[in-house]
């Protein structure tokens, strides 16, 4: 038995999520020892139904987003998963195209205030920290996850509409003066 299987099968009845570094005291082993492990059942699973997604020190199994309008067809007459409001597809976008960008720079662009789109954006596991701004306040850096690409169909966020046409604008336009 590989120690690649045992960890999927872990994955699948562990439920959303779990974490590395309980894979790693379980299996005796160290993170450098462990992710390279994880890595190659992500590769291996690429083209399966079932896809391996590593989100910080989370890992976890996720449908693969090319068999997502199958999957959207059969349970059709089930449920559909909820829609997204406006707002919340207005801040995704903003954090897809700009990231990593803080709370207080999506609502200078919006207008409004996005606490709580930002909290269920988290909670959906849309968005997450992905570091501090190197400024007073040090400040959280949002970026999009494979979760939220998966939502909509994409496995890349160079995949999205002028994405790095738009990207090449917006570090241009000096953007990332304090790095």
């Amino acid at each position: 038995m590989s120690i690649q299987n045992k960890i999927e099968a872990i994955l699948l009845l562990g439920g959303d999520e779990i974490k590395i570094k309980d894979l790693c005291k379980f299996f005796s082993l160290s993170i450098d020892e462990i992710m390279p492990i994880i890595d190659e059942l992500k590769r291996a699973r690429k083209d399966s139904g079932i896809n391996i997604e590593i989100n910080g020190d989370l890992v976890y199994l996720v449908t693969n987003p090319i068999y997502g309008e199958v999957v959207n067809e059969f349970f059709e007459h089930e449920a559909k998963p909820k829609k997204l409001s406006g707002a919340s597809l207005e801040t995704l976008s903003i954090i897809a195209y700009r990231q990593p960008i803080t709370k207080s720079e999506i609502e200078a662009i919006r207008g409004v205030s996005v606490d709580r789109i930002i909290q269920n954006l988290e909670e959906k596991k849309f968005v997450r920290v992905c570091g501090k701004k190197e400024r007073t306040g040090r400040a959280n850096l949002y970026e999009v996850t494979e979760k939220f690409l998966t939502y909509i169909g994409l496995s890349s966020i160079t995949e999205l509409p002028n994405y790095i046409d738009i990207k090449g604008r917006i570090e241009g336009n000096g953007r990332d003066e304090d790095k």
